[in-house]
């Protein structure tokens, strides 16, 4: 599969017109999707993070996500989807992120008061995560739609509190 192809897929899958199940099953394209999302995470990390902690931030989450994504699968006796799901998850990421690094950086530089149009921007494509998260895992598990949005919003709960509560000070 050509990279222009896998980028196509990823975005596709955040279209929500494709599925996981629609991607290679290959452990080189997970380790290439989980090697970008590290890397892009590890780049807005440091936008409020030192680069130590962007980096091991990148690391908890991509461990975070994988071993949330395990035990799901595992307890719908699944654990065969995982590759594919993964992939997805991380690629799918990938283009959410690089989307939101400009906006992020945008309302950095202007502060919060003049930072609408960014955070406006930036809370529409939370929500289209949360979408894109519930459609892959609501086809990783054969489930109905809201059942992947509530996962996905379970694990963005569980993503955002641990990574606060390791890497944000207390105030």
């Amino acid at each position: 599969m050509a990279m222009k192809e896998v980028i196509e897929g990823f975005w596709k899958i955040c279209l929500l017109k494709l599925a996981p199940q629609d991607l290679p099953a290959s452990g080189f394209l997970m380790l290439i999707s989980t090697l970008a999302y590290m890397l892009i995470n590890t780049i807005g990390a440091l936008l409020i993070l030192s680069p130590m902690q962007a980096i091991l931030s990148a690391i908890l989450e991509v461990a975070l996500v994988g071993a949330m994504t395990q035990l799901l699968l595992w307890i719908k006796e699944m654990g065969a989807r995982f590759q594919q799901t993964f992939t997805a998850l991380m690629g799918s990421g990938v283009i959410i992120v690089t989307l939101a690094l400009p906006l992020s950086f945008i309302q950095m530089q202007v502060g919060e008061q003049g930072a609408v149009l960014p955070s406006v921007m930036i809370l529409g494509l939370m929500i289209w995560n949360l979408a894109i998260v519930g459609h892959i895992l609501r086809n990783a598990i054969s489930s109905p739609f809201f059942v992947g949005v509530l996962l996905a919003i379970i694990y963005m709960y569980v993503l955002i509190s641990v990574s606060r509560s390791l890497f944000l000070p207390s105030t």
